[in-house]
């Protein structure tokens, strides 16, 4: 198992640091919960929404992104 960082870059650019990680079998396992994350943050979204998951291994080195968009208000 390895520790993954999950980074969030908004849709201003600012970066939120992940201090902490999570230990996870797999870059795969990451990139699914980086995805899981930004399901739920499209779900909870009542207007355009933009932002990244930058995923970071033990080492710190970037090594995954996973946008995610709603580009319009929905009705």
């Amino acid at each position: 198992m390895e520790r993954y960082f999950f980074n969030h870059r908004d849709q201003s650019g600012d970066l939120q640091i992940d201090i902490d990680g999570i230990m996870l079998p797999s870059l795969h396992s990451a990139v699914d919960e980086a995805s899981f994350a930004a399901s739920n943050a499209l779900g909870l979204s009542d207007g355009p929404i933009r932002g990244c998951f930058e995923i970071e291994d033990g080492a710190r080195k970037l090594v995954a992104r996973v946008p995610y968009a709603v580009e319009s208000d929905r009705h």
